[in-house]
């Protein structure tokens, strides 16, 4: 029998396209954030709040697994709920 494979979910739908580890413009990109606020959250002072990623040379990598486990732990229930992607299967 075939196996039928579900679509990715959140937030796994958003890193899907990315490989294992990624810059700071990809993750920019797949969170719809400007680079200099996922640089701010990498270099966070607050170590709840901090990105998990590493810095080579000047450049960040931030591996998509860890990612993933951070964008579960921070996410808001209330703003997922309301945002345009969450909205388009209810018109």
């Amino acid at each position: 029998m075939e196996e039928i494979s579900a679509a990715p979910t959140w937030p796994d739908s958003m890193l899907h396209a990315y490989g294992q580890m990624l810059s700071v413009t990809e993750v920019a990109r797949a969170l719809n954030l400007e680079e200099r606020n996922v640089r701010n959250l990498l270099t966070s002072s607050d170590p709840t709040m901090r990105m998990p990623g590493v810095k080579i040379g000047k450049s960040w990598r931030i591996a998509r697994d860890q990612l993933r486990t951070y964008l579960l732990v921070h996410h808001n229930e209330d703003a997922t709920l309301t945002s345009p992607t969450a909205q388009r299967g209810t018109l």
